[in-house]
């Protein structure tokens, strides 16, 4: 709490008066000096009282997801800024200053216009965050003034709001064939469904139960076949997210995460369960809720955190996508895998070498994923064609 210029005016010109009756044995203007410093005492004390009956609250106007506001980079994130007046006076237009985290917007300044006495408003409020990850409004400053604009008091408003920053929604194509355990891949019959058995068909052995003939495939081919049941295998693709080394200044992470989350979306947009392990964690996400399930955890996924090892790979696994920052931590968990499995690597420091900026070009714009990836990676068990050349000449 402080006085205002004209405050200041009042407080000086009150100790001069006063100064002066005594200085000059002028009795009459003791009151005048008494009366000017008394309405600056006056203001600060019904500014005091005002100011500890505003409630202020940050109301969010966007979607939620498992208990977190969620938003995107470059997406408008909408709240509100809600204030009560629960004096019996009413109170004069007042600003409120909310300080964004990093990446979550400028700071933003609100004029309130004054509320009448137990009244309400509220003020909407628009920011585009340019960081993904867990932020928000991190403190609320209310500035009033109190009678006459003598007294400006500042108070830290007891409220704030959290968001998830998730990184936009890139497209990002990824070529991978179905890939079945060894005792279905000869099944043109197998699929996903609701039941836990199917069935394939195979060529009659001597010895088999003709019970289990299976007519319509035997007229199809002209020789015997014999039905088989199976387990059902669903189709799952896995996402390895590993920003060990991760500087916490740039975007290096950021770009790996927006990759990973890229490929995420496209296989759950073609029905495929995604197993995404955003370093230690283990993340699955499936059906109508899978997309919002990635979005939130490519907000939460911390910068520099590392897959410890390349999970147990479910049965039924399409494709592997392996999203790294450093090429040889790429190739470390690409040799973990299955040789026949299908897989592509997404590495981060070879695009400097390509001469895209990390920091302009893909997320100070126009906020894309580089074209050597957004062209798609070929997926037969291999990386991808810069990455194979890269290996080759290394090789020589």
């Amino acid at each position: 709490m402080r006085p205002t210029a004209s405050g200041l005016v009042f407080l000086l010109l009150g100790a001069a008066l006063a100064v002066a009756a005594y200085r000059f044995a002028l009795p009459g203007m003791l009151p005048v000096a008494i009366l000017l410093m008394g309405l600056v005492a006056l203001s600060a004390v019904i500014a005091l009282a005002t100011s500890a009956r505003l409630s202020v609250g940050l109301v969010p106007r966007m979607r939620r997801f498992d208990g977190e506001n969620l938003t995107a980079v470059g997406a408008q994130a909408r709240f509100e800024a809600h204030v009560s007046n629960r004096t019996p006076l009413p109170v004069g237009s007042f600003t409120l200053t909310l300080t964004p985290e990093d990446g979550f917007g400028p700071v933003r300044t609100l004029r309130v216009p004054g509320l009448a006495a137990r009244a309400e408003t509220s003020v909407p409020v628009a920011v585009v965050p340019t960081r993904r990850g867990l932020s928000g409004i991190e403190s609320v400053r209310l500035r009033l003034e109190g009678p006459f604009g003598l007294i400006a008091l500042t108070r830290t408003a007891r409220t704030g709001l959290r968001t998830a920053v998730a990184v936009p929604d890139q497209v990002l194509p990824v070529r991978a064939r179905p890939h079945m355990s060894a005792e279905q891949s000869e099944s043109d019959r197998l699929q996903r469904g609701t039941s836990t058995l199917d069935f394939h068909t195979r060529e009659y052995a001597p010895g088999d139960d003709l019970r289990h003939v299976h007519w319509a495939s035997t007229a199809r081919y002209g020789t015997l076949m014999i039905r088989e049941q199976a387990h059902e295998e669903s189709p799952v693709a896995v996402v390895l997210l590993d920003t060990l080394g991760a500087d916490p200044t740039g975007h290096g992470a950021d770009i790996a995460v927006t990759a990973a989350a890229a490929v995420a979306l496209h296989h759950l947009s073609e029905g495929t369960e995604v197993l995404l392990s955003s370093g230690p964690r283990l993340v699955r996400a499936a059906g109508a809720k899978g997309r919002d399930t990635v979005r939130l955890e490519s907000a939460r996924h911390p910068a520099g955190a590392e897959v410890p090892a390349v999970p147990a790979l479910p049965p039924g696994t399409r494709h592997v996508a392996i999203c790294a920052l450093q090429a040889e931590r790429a190739r470390a968990l690409a040799a973990e895998l299955p040789r026949s499995q299908p897989h592509s690597l997404f590495v981060v420091e070879e695009l400097a070498d390509d001469g895209v900026s990390l920091e302009t070009a893909l997320f100070g714009g126009e906020l894309r994923l580089p074209p050597q990836w957004r062209h798609g990676a070929e997926t037969e068990g291999r990386a991808p064609r810069m990455q194979r050349q890269r290996r080759s000449e290394g090789d020589r």
